[in-house]
């Protein structure tokens, strides 16, 4: 559905700033603005089903300190609702990879300074971290459940009109904003529709599985488990509710993509490329997850990929956008890099946006914004290439990325 220009001189609800994606990377930016500016107006559009699990659920100690900067209450909030088998993180007591040698090499949280990270139930996480995010905000903020569709210039002041759809609703709304903000993830809905693209620096596939295990048997090895193979790489971290999730990453043109497309081939070749992975499995009695609505294995894109141009600004009106979180940059899983990253850059980009609203300045959109990107690809791609270097397997997937 498109904006006519009738639609464009309809009156329609205004905001300072709108927000296209309700997990980390828009409610990080949407926290940081209200904190520099607490009487702003900000919407937040989240089309996202809280019950349905999602890749993603490591998040590294640090980030406990950025949260608690953007919201204080939150993590008390997640440490609440952490009761029972079914709560929102297991606490992560190291990383343990198999990487440049068979032996496995371990680093443990208690030498961390900033104490154990956690494996999340992403799902609830973010439901947590949004509800979180309204009862500070002092009704400044509204969050609504519905999917962007489009975004046009409207033509009598200087906004962005941006249409959504809702389930629970026949026809679609449209929102008005000076700022509009693309946290859509790796799909960069926003960024596409104003011509951005997608610069994908790899061709790297996940193919992933959440496992259960009955509760008479025990798993008490709560490291990521990451294991170097000849085609790619394996990780593995344990979830709440007894399950595990267990990921397998290659190039999108390896022989053995059609194997892990399938539950049985996925299974046989974990078993023959994996060893400390496999064991676990075995030893706890895990089988994949038959009774989830999701079909495992799911096969996602894992790439590193970037968004050019990142912000703009329209000259003939002075309207904004900027994208942030994966619909920015994605990275490869390996660097543990992706909720860090959003947390950290939406807290930033939050505090560019909140300072233009008071100086309406240029600069920032125009400077700021790419020097704050630029510094942090250019310090992940040497970080990946050195990890990827240190491998001991020889076959192309390792050496492209050397």
């Amino acid at each position: 559905m498109d904006l006519s220009p009738e639609e464009n001189e309809i009156s329609v609800p205004y905001y300072d700033v709108i927000i296209v994606g309700g997990s980390v990377a828009g409610c990080a930016t949407a926290l940081s603005v209200l904190n520099s500016q607490p009487e702003v107006s900000i919407l937040v559009l989240d089309d996202c089903d809280p019950s349905a699990f999602k890749i993603g659920e490591s998040l590294p100690a640090v980030a406990k300190q950025v949260l608690a900067g953007l919201c204080p209450p939150i993590l008390e909030r997640v440490s609440e609702d952490n009761l029972g088998e079914h709560g929102v993180f297991i606490k992560c007591t190291g990383n343990a990879s198999c990487w440049d040698s068979p032996s496995l090499e371990e680093t443990r949280a208690i030498t961390s300074p900033f104490g154990m990270g956690w494996h999340l139930d992403r799902a609830k996480f973010d439901q947590i971290l949004r509800e979180s995010m309204m009862d500070v905000s002092r009704n400044r903020i509204s969050l609504v459940k519905s999917s962007f569709e489009d975004v046009s210039l409207a033509e009598v002041d200087d906004r962005w009109l941006v249409l959504t759809s809702s389930r629970l609703e026949d026809s679609g709304m449209i929102y008005g904003s000076r700022w509009l903000i693309d946290a859509s993830g790796r799909k960069a809905v926003v960024s596409r529709k104003l011509g951005a693209k997608t610069i994908k620096e790899d061709s790297l596939l996940a193919f992933y599985a959440v496992f259960v295990r009955p509760s008479i048997t025990d798993d008490g090895d709560h490291r990521t488990l990451i294991e170097a193979c000849e085609s790619g790489w394996w990780y593995s971290s344990p979830l709440p509710g007894n399950r595990r999730v267990v990921a397998y990453h290659t190039d999108d043109t390896d022989p053995t993509v059609d194997d892990a497309r399938q539950p049985d081939g996925f299974m046989n070749f974990l078993h023959y490329s994996t060893i400390h992975i496999s064991r676990l499995i075995s030893e706890s009695e895990y089988d994949i997850d038959v009774q989830s609505k999701t079909r495992y294995p799911v096969c996602t894109t894992a790439s590193s990929t970037r968004t050019t141009p990142l912000s703009g600004i329209v000259a003939s009106s002075g309207a904004r956008w900027c994208a942030v979180g994966d619909a920015a940059m994605a990275f490869d899983p390996l660097s543990s890099q992706g909720m860090i990253t959003a947390l950290q850059v939406g807290a930033a980009l939050g505090n560019i946006v909140a300072r233009d609203m008071v100086t309406k300045s240029e600069d920032d959109i125009l400077a700021a914004v790419p020097k704050l990107y630029s510094q942090v690809w250019s310090k992940y791609t040497q970080e990946k290439r050195y990890i990827y270097s240190r491998g001991r397997f020889e076959g192309d997937f390792w050496k492209s990325r050397r």
